[in-house]
C-alpha cells in the first residue's frame, strides 16, 4: 500500500505527456487516450528527417542512373589504392616485428656469449623480506 508508488506514475504520466495530469485507476498507466495526438506529434516530428531521407534516396538513384558505372570505377580505383597502402603498411610492420625478434635474440646470445647474460634470481627467502 505506498501511496508513492501513484505519485511516481502522476509524475511519469505528467513527464512524458505534455504537462496534462490524469488521473485514473491504478495499474491503467499504460492506457493513453489521446494516443492518436501523440503518434501524430511523433510523426510531425519526423517528416523532415524522413523528407531528407527520401531525397537523398533520389539523388542516389539518379546519380547511379547517369553516372553509376563511372563512379564505380573511381570508387574501386580508391579502394585499391587504399588496400595496396594497407598491405604495404602490414608488410613492413610485419618486417619490423622479425627484425626486433632478430635483435633480442642477438642481445640474448651476445650476452651469454660474455656470460653477462641475466639470471633469475634466487627466490626470496625468510631473509630476502625487509
Amino acid at each position: 500500500m505506498d501511496d508513492r508508488r501513484g505519485d511516481r506514475r502522476d509524475e511519469h504520466h505528467h513527464h512524458h505527456h505534455g504537462g496534462c495530469e490524469r488521473r485514473g485507476p491504478g495499474d491503467t498507466e499504460w492506457l493513453d487516450l489521446e494516443i492518436s495526438k501523440v503518434l501524430f506529434g511523433r510523426a510531425q516530428e519526423m517528416t523532415r528527417s524522413v523528407a531528407e531521407e527520401l531525397l537523398r534516396e533520389a539523388i542516389k538513384e539518379r546519380l547511379r542512373e547517369r553516372l553509376g558505372p563511372k563512379l564505380a570505377a573511381i570508387g574501386a580505383l580508391a579502394a585499391d589504392q587504399l588496400a595496396d597502402d594497407v598491405e604495404a603498411n602490414l608488410e613492413i610492420e610485419a618486417r619490423i616485428a622479425a627484425r626486433r625478434e632478430a635483435r633480442r635474440t642477438l642481445d640474448g646470445k651476445i650476452a651469454e656469449a660474455l656470460g653477462t647474460h641475466r639470471r633469475e634470481p634466487p627466490p626470496a627467502g625468510p631473509r630476502g623480506e625487509g
